[in-house]
């Protein structure tokens, strides 16, 4: 019996399991620290290895029973990756909403209704700039 080659699909898709398993491993570390610039800079590698792995299963290779463990690792991964994404959202909502309550008060716009309990009409707002570093 022939042994299986680097080159057959079915080896080609456990290759890509696999490393796409590794960048979602280093991705989910970085989103679990919370350090955004580092999973941004994962970003081109995570779509190279989804779009080898998409390529890969195209011809819907016949996958060992080896590749079962591998599988169920991207499974995990993938979930886990899906909600730490969630949490970073969560987090960059409440940061852009602190800055657009902060904004007003700074500009002095401290009283946002009239006396009849409408909302007042925006000031015009004066060109502004933010900065940060991450």
């Amino acid at each position: 019996m022939k042994s299986p080659s680097h080159d057959d699909p079915a080896s080609r898709a456990a290759t890509a399991i696999r490393a796409l398993c590794d960048v979602l491993r280093d991705e989910n570390a970085a989103l679990s620290a919370m350090d955004i610039p580092e999973a941004n800079r994962k970003l081109p590698e995570k779509l190279a290895a989804t779009d080898a792995l998409v390529a890969a299963l195209r011809g819907k290779p016949v996958l060992p029973d080896t590749s079962r463990e591998d599988v169920a690792r991207l499974d995990r991964l993938a979930a886990e990756n899906r909600a730490l994404l969630e949490r970073a959202m969560a987090a960059q909502k409440r940061v852009i909403g602190c800055i657009a309550r902060a904004v007003p008060r700074a500009l002095g716009q401290t009283r946002p209704y009239l006396a009849s309990g409408q909302r007042q009409p925006p000031a015009q707002m004066p060109p502004i700039s933010l900065s940060a570093q991450i």
